[in-house]
This record gives structure tokens, sequence and C-alpha cells, in this order.
């Protein structure tokens, strides 16, 4: 890691999703923004969630981008359901995605790029 000052997510908050489901979002605003960059959303892989994240979400931000990473449901502190006995399907996930691309575009008028 390089001798910059990294930051940790200046907030999480959560954005209802379908089902009931709140989907935690970390939030890494821009550092220096000197340019009018797209926002950057991350998608996480299997068994990870928003956290795994944080290395690229510190350096983009450094760079002047707006970084939100999510948490799939049922992964880091999105809502878990107990009584679920299957894996999530591709469509529960669309729906989270979409859920929390809509609240980047109400909050930044920008739509984001997806990493993932």
């Amino acid at each position: 890691m390089s001798s910059e000052t990294y930051h940790t997510a200046k907030d999480s908050f959560f954005v209802n999703s379908s089902e009931h489901i709140q989907i935690e979002v970390l939030h890494y605003p821009p550092i220096n923004k000197t340019q009018n960059y797209p926002p950057i959303l991350f998608i996480h892989g299997g068994f990870l969630a928003a956290w795994s994240w944080d290395d690229f979400s510190h350096w983009f931000s450094d760079k002047g981008f707006d970084c939100y990473a999510m948490s799939f449901r049922g992964h880091g502190q999105s809502t878990k359901t107990p009584n679920k006995d299957k894996w999530w399907s591709l469509n529960e996930i669309t729906q989270d995605i979409s859920a929390i691309t809509d609240e980047i575009i109400a909050r930044t008028k920008v739509n984001p790029i997806l990493v993932g």
C-alpha cells in the first residue's frame, strides 16, 4: 500500500429492496474533487460484502470519484432471513443492484459505473 492517507467510509446507509430487504451501502465520498467523474458502485462476489471493496473505494475516492459499495441480501449488514433454504436468485440480486443504482442516481443525478 502506498503512503497515501486512506479514510474509512464516510457513512453507511440502507436502501429498501424487494421483500422488505434492507441493503447495506458504504459511501466513500470524493476527496479533492477536481474532475466531474461519474459515481462508482462496487458489487462484491460470493461470500463477501461491501467491505471487500475498501482498498479500491479508498483509491478511487482519493482520485475524485464518489464511491459506493453494496452488500447483497444475506451479506454484510444487509437483511438476513434465517428461514431462507436456498441461495439468492439472480432476479433477487438484480433487484438489489437496481435499488442501489436508483438511490445513487437520486443522490448524484448521474448513472454510476458498475464494477464487480
